[in-house]
Order: C-alpha cells, then sequence, then structure tokens
C-alpha cells in the first residue's frame, strides 16, 4: 500500500495522539490538499469542506484548482449534442480521479451527484466523508411560475436525461436544449434575464426556462452577488423571483442530489480516519440507498451510460425517529414510460448503510421486473 508523505504523517501522528494523549492540532503536519474544480460553486463547496476540516482538526490546509472539461465547454460548438445525455458526468470528476491517483491532491470534493455508478468508476477511490444534505429538489429558472405555466413549445434548458425524460412525460409540447457547463455557464443561456452577461435571445442556446438543482443555486446565491438578480422579481406584474423549487412529486431528484462528497485513495486509511468527525450520517444513509438504486440499474439501458433514473432517500416526516421512506423512479428518454416505487424502512445507526444500500437495490430490483427486458425497445 503506498502513502503520500502526509498520509503517513498523519497516521504517525494518530498513533502519537492515541498512545501520548497529544492533540493532533498541536503538532505540525503538511499542508492538507483538496483538489476542486475551479467553477464558482465547486471553490464554494471545497470552502466548505475546509472549514469543517479546520473546526474539527486545526490543521493547514489549500484547495487546489483542478481543471475539467465539463466547466468551460460550449455545447453547440463542440458537438456535445450527440453525445450521449447519461454518460457525461465523467466530464467533472476525470481530472480529479487522476489528482488523486497521482497524489498531486490528498482528496477530492464533488457534488456526489456527478461521481459514476461504482462499476464505472475507478475501484482505486472511496466516498469518505458526506456533508449535511442540502436542498435535494430542481428548481426552475426563468419568470415563469412553474412547469405547466410555460408556454407551448417553450425551450427548457436542461442534459440531464433524467430530467428530460420526466419533462417530456409532463410536458410532451416543450423543446428541450442540451444546456452544458457550470452554473454561471447555463444562467447565461436564458432568454430576458436583467443582465449583460448573456446569449444573444436568438441565439441557438437561449432558452426560455432552465432546470438546475437547487442546493447549487442556493450555495452560489449565498456566495455570489454577480447573480442576486435571480432573487428579484421576473417582471413588473410578478412578485415571485426567477427562481422556483419543483416538488419531488413532479420531477424526482437526481440520486445523491445536494450532498457534497468527500473522495480520497481507497488504500489511504489515515485520510479516511481524518474525514470521519465531518461525515453526516444521514447523509451517509442516504447516499448508501439512492447510490446502491443507481448501481443496480445502471446497465439496463441499450446505450453506454446511465438510463434516465431518479432516486431520494429521506427521514418520513412526522413518523418514528428511526423511519425513512425510499422513492425510485426510472423513465424512457422520451417520457412514454415512467416506473416510480415507493418503500418505507426502519434505519437504527448500527445497520444504518447496510439497510439503506438493500432498501435502494430492492425498489431497484422491483423496477427491473416491472420493465422488463423490452421497456426501451
Amino acid at each position: 500500500m503506498r502513502l503520500s508523505s502526509r498520509s503517513f504523517s498523519v497516521l504517525f501522528l494518530l498513533f502519537l495522539e492515541t498512545r501520548t494523549g497529544v492533540a493532533l492540532s498541536s503538532v505540525e503536519v503538511p499542508p492538507f490538499r483538496i483538489g476542486a474544480r475551479p467553477s464558482r460553486l465547486a471553490q464554494i463547496q471545497a470552502q466548505a469542506v475546509l472549514q469543517e476540516l479546520s473546526r474539527n482538526h486545526g490543521v493547514e490546509a489549500r484547495i487546489v484548482k483542478i481543471q475539467a472539461d465539463g466547466d468551460h465547454v460550449n455545447p453547440a460548438k463542440a458537438g456535445i449534442q450527440t453525445v450521449p445525455l447519461a454518460a457525461r458526468s465523467v466530464d467533472f470528476t476525470g481530472a480529479l480521479d487522476d489528482a488523486l491517483l497521482s497524489h498531486e491532491i490528498d482528496i477530492a470534493v464533488h457534488s456526489l451527484k456527478d461521481i459514476p455508478p461504482t462499476a464505472r468508476w475507478n475501484p482505486q477511490l472511496t466516498i469518505a466523508g458526506h456533508l449535511k444534505r442540502q436542498d435535494p429538489r430542481d428548481v426552475l429558472v426563468g419568470p415563469y411560475p412553474s412547469i405547466q405555466s410555460l408556454p407551448q413549445r417553450a425551450k427548457v434548458g436542461t442534459s440531464s436525461a433524467r430530467r428530460q425524460a420526466q419533462l417530456r412525460a409532463m410536458r410532451p409540447d416543450l423543446e428541450l436544449q442540451n444546456v452544458r457547463g457550470n452554473v454561471e455557464t447555463r444562467l447565461r443561456s436564458l432568454k430576458q434575464q436583467p443582465t449583460q452577461n448573456k446569449y444573444d435571445d436568438d441565439d441557438d442556446q437561449s432558452v426560455d426556462a432552465l432546470i438546475l438543482a437547487q442546493s447549487g443555486l442556493n450555495r452560489l446565491l449565498k456566495n455570489d452577488s454577480s447573480i442576486d438578480w435571480i432573487n428579484e422579481p421576473s417582471s413588473k406584474e410578478s412578485e415571485g423571483s426567477w427562481h422556483r423549487p419543483v416538488s419531488t412529486d413532479e420531477m424526482l431528484s437526481g440520486a445523491c442530489q445536494g450532498i457534497v462528497a468527500v473522495v480520497c485513495r481507497a488504500n489511504d486509511a489515515a485520510t479516511m480516519e481524518w474525514i470521519q468527525p465531518i461525515n453526516d450520517v444521514d447523509s451517509a444513509i442516504a447516499a448508501a440507498a439512492e447510490r446502491a438504486f443507481l448501481d443496480t440499474l445502471d446497465s439496463f439501458s441499450p446505450w453506454v451510460g446511465r438510463p434516465p433514473l431518479a432516486s431520494l432517500m429521506e427521514r418520513e416526516r412526522r413518523e418514528k425517529e428511526h423511519s425513512w421512506v425510499f422513492q425510485g423512479l426510472l423513465a424512457r428518454p422520451d417520457g412514454t414510460k415512467v416506473i416510480r416505487r415507493v418503500e418505507r424502512c426502519t434505519i437504527t445507526e448500527s445497520t444504518s448503510e447496510e439497510v439503506a444500500r438493500g432498501v435502494g437495490q430492492s425498489v431497484a430490483e422491483q423496477i427491473l421486473e416491472e420493465a422488463g427486458p423490452d421497456f426501451y425497445k
């Protein structure tokens, strides 16, 4: 097992702390290198991890920017429209994976929904921790109060196969536009916005509305004043802002949406132990169920990449303390058929992730049985 110099130092100091009672924070440790994409949202998420680590350990850490192709690509000019939708999440993770394996960084910070299914992810990497989950819902951005209120044949921007399938099931008249890049890049494509930093309204990439992750937009709104216009009234006649959450009954969330994940090398026991104090238990339970669902359904499609699927694991409101509910969905890309299942379970701390994985896998298997081999024909 190969250990970086920093991992060896931490492992040795953890041993000393156990034997001598000397706090890890009182001993000089090499700077902890946190890898993240250079986009504004990715940097905000990395800062959140840095703050949690500093609060728990009090050691020096720094953020290393790692460029990812998905942050700056122009979807129209790059011909990205023809790339299978479900195969694109690797654009945001591959460079960070490489940096971890080459020991350029000690951990990588990701939106967990961007990490590929287990069978298509490098087995030398592991998810070591989860921050507390933010709002898992999607959000409609534009001058309209709901998806149902969009004009006939309105152009809606989203590159997510999951969102496109559910939109087509609700509103088959809508024209769906593949909009790629980070959140700031996607906002540029929105028509009628009160800023100069946008595409021309007659540009091929210009859209009437966008569907984004509510959690990412919320993080940006708290830290980036350049998009404050989103909170303003969308018109003189409207009291509503430019963004409105979409109910999970209407559009079920992507697997692990709203969870920030900390990734490290699978053989780096010292770093995994060091990350544990910032790991949010509820987020880890939800992630275990939702990724088990994703892993089970991942290969069930006639193309390379994940099929249009959605899942959400959350505590049951107004019920017993250990009661959880899991929702899973599988759809055809054209939205003509959608299968949705719900399962409730009881989870205690001692069995948490094991039971959660079982629930996610069980719901996926039920959906596969109903779908049958001809689901995509």
